[in-house]
């Protein structure tokens, strides 16, 4: 076991990201930002590196079994990021991997896997990333990108065989969509982070990164330990700013008395009466007091905790 105080200003976590998005639109790229790289190119993806006068070791994964030796290599000293790129094309070799060892409980005679065999291939995958993330490394994973129907949009997330992308998302600390953007008439990259745009599948479990950030990863792991501050930081909410739920509960409350009082005659017309008639004022009148004694029970539960 290991203790740590995570107010020790020496403590400097390694960051795990995933990024996503349409080929061709920089993600490669994206991971030269890192420092001290080591690129397990599983797709061939770094083939131009050295034209474009980028510089970075890159292991060429053919097979599944080349991720042992490439690990021990991440392991060394002189690495601080590791890097697969695309973890869908590496997921397909383990998969390859799997079948051709030709057990029967997880391959069926028509050469495909059984649902064991899924099963098995899933947590073998799953097993390998959390050595890597655990590694004390910082970790990025790039992925192609899918979109997906949900509740009747379109939703882009990464694509990865099965439905371990969502289990790849819980791992990892930042999940970002990488796109192009027209700004001024000069094309930009940019990452979007954003875990409350419904159109994208985002992450930001360090609280550092604004909506949408830079395609750095030096820059990113900077924000993310808090050494720098970038025009696309989270802003920092003051003290005065920073409310406790109670607080916040209170507010709540404060608004649904001022509503209720401002509505009140609206209240009386829904039930069918006049305002000038009392009993469906005073009717209404009560049930504006019975939402606000229900809102302030819940603020004296809550602060009783």
């Amino acid at each position: 076991m290991k203790l740590i105080n995570t107010a020790d200003p020496q403590f400097k976590p390694s960051l795990v990201m995933m990024v996503y998005g349409e080929g061709g639109v920089g993600k490669t790229t994206f991971t030269s930002t890192a420092p001290k790289p080591i690129l397990a190119d599983c797709e061939n993806g770094a083939k131009y590196f050295g034209l474009r006068g980028i510089k970075m070791d890159v292991a060429q994964i053919e097979k599944w079994s080349d991720m042992k030796e490439f690990f021990e290599l991440a392991k060394s000293s002189i690495y601080e990021t590791v890097i697969i790129d695309p973890i869908g094309e590496l997921m397909d070799k383990l998969k390859k991997f799997i079948i051709a060892q030709g057990e029967t409980k997880n391959v069926q005679k028509d050469g495909t896997l059984t649902m064991a065999g899924w099963g098995n291939l899933k947590k073998a995958f799953k097993d390998y990333l959390k050595v890597i993330r655990d590694s004390g490394k910082h970790v990025i994973l790039v992925a192609h990108l899918e979109e997906k129907e949900d509740e009747g949009r379109m939703v882009k997330r990464p694509k990865v065989e099965t439905k371990i992308a969502d289990d790849i998302v819980n791992m990892v600390d930042v999940v970002a969509y990488m796109t192009v953007v027209q700004d001024e008439g000069e094309t930009k990259r940019i990452l979007i982070v954003d875990p409350g745009n419904d159109k994208y599948t985002a992450k930001d479990r360090t609280g550092q990164l604004g909506r949408i950030i830079e395609p750095d990863f030096q820059k990113i792991i900077n924000a993310c330990q808090g050494t720098e501050k970038y025009s696309w930081s989270k802003p920092q909410e003051t003290k005065e700013e920073i409310k406790t739920p109670n607080q916040n509960l209170q507010s709540t409350i404060n608004r649904i008395e001022k509503v209720l009082d401002q509505h009140v005659d609206e209240i009386v017309k829904d039930f069918g009466g006049e305002v000038v008639e009392e009993p469906p004022k005073q009717a209404a009148k009560k049930l504006s007091n019975a939402v606000l004694q229900a809102a302030k029970e819940k603020f004296n539960q809550a602060n009783k905790k």
